[in-house]
């Protein structure tokens, strides 16, 4: 049943990694150039009918199969406009349509069908499936940008990337002789790269993401439901994220802005005395009235306009609790 398994991971994986090259705006208006499906695909699903019907007869098997599908859905959009950021409503839409497409592949898989004849219904599935995801993405742009999805903000690219933990650190002005643990990384990516490199420093450091791994000292977690406690933090470090984020909705969405605020007073209390929330970009409009409350101490660093990868980042933001 492992190789079955694998093997049906495997062909997830290379189903999206042969439209890497592909932009959200192709899936929305151009949606036919996702339900093909490759031959050797097509020979295992005919040669191995009734083991994968076996393997996904399992509960245990198809949620861990369906959980696969919907997280490698969420990164292939995600990395092509980081500015998504799918509700809970939208997981449980995508949940009732994994579970549906699974369900269709197992009524196909224990019929007994000609090749070419399950070939011609595992295409009419994929064709119905990608229709409907369409269907899902299109309401989630038009619905939260108040747009139509022609020239919709949330279908262009904005890609997110993890960057080098020396670059990080430099960019935030950051020395590992002086950070203070426990270090939590907002927005850590689904490699975590940075948190593995402190952890290896001898450091004791965690990272928070969507697309967090599956592996100990990291959360799979939205930023707005996450746990941070209080006074917990020595350091919490959010590089291209959370004021990304909170500088897009400033200008592009103002309902939100609201929630972004609170959100980043939850995180200064989370703060030991003493602790640093340090991030870039810079938030003028937020740390200005922040530091009219004389409870914190906002540190900025000016970020050299000739290095790469940082776009209209102008400054870096240390604010530090003082005890």
């Amino acid at each position: 049943m492992d190789s079955i398994k694998d093997r049906l991971f495997f062909f997830i994986t290379q189903r999206y990694q042969s439209h890497a090259a592909r932009e959200l705006g192709d899936y929305i208006f151009s949606n036919h150039l996702f339900q093909s499906f490759d031959s050797e695909f097509a020979d295992f699903l005919f040669e191995f009918r009734e083991e994968i019907f076996q393997y996904v007869s399992s509960a245990i098997n198809s949620a861990e199969l369906i959980e696969y599908c919907i997280r490698s859905t969420k990164e292939y959009t995600y990395k092509r406009n980081q500015y998504i950021n799918f509700t809970r409503q939208y997981d449980g839409l995508l949940l009732a349509e994994y579970k549906d497409l699974l369900a269709q592949i197992k009524a196909l898989s224990e019929t007994f069908l000609s090749r070419e004849d399950l070939f011609q219904s595992f295409g009419n599935i994929l064709q119905r499936h990608h229709e409907r995801l369409r269907l899902i993405l299109s309401s989630y742009c038009v619905i939260t940008t108040k747009n139509e999805l022609k020239n919709n903000p949330l279908l262009q690219s904005v890609p997110c990337e993890e960057y080098s933990a020396r670059f990080q650190l430099d960019i935030l002005n950051l020395d590992l002789k002086e950070i203070t643990e426990p270090v939590l990384d907002i927005g850590c990516g689904a490699e975590g790269a940075f948190v593995k490199f402190l952890r290896g420093q001898g450091l004791e450091a965690f990272g928070i993401d969507r697309l967090a791994p599956k592996e100990p000292f990291f959360y799979q977690n939205d930023w707005f439901d996450f746990d941070y406690s209080q006074r917990k933090w020595g350091t919490i470090i959010a590089h291209q994220s959370l004021s990304t984020h909170f500088i897009y909705n400033y200008l592009s969405n103002p309902a939100r802005v609201d929630s972004y605020v609170d959100l980043f007073v939850n995180i200064l209390s989370s703060l030991e005395v003493d602790g640093k929330f340090c991030y870039a970009p810079g938030l003028p409009f937020f740390e200005t009235s922040l530091e009219k409350l004389g409870r914190y101490e906002v540190l900025r660093k000016t970020i050299a306009s000739d290095l790469s990868g940082i776009g209209e980042i102008a400054y870096a933001v240390q604010i530090k609790l003082p005890g």
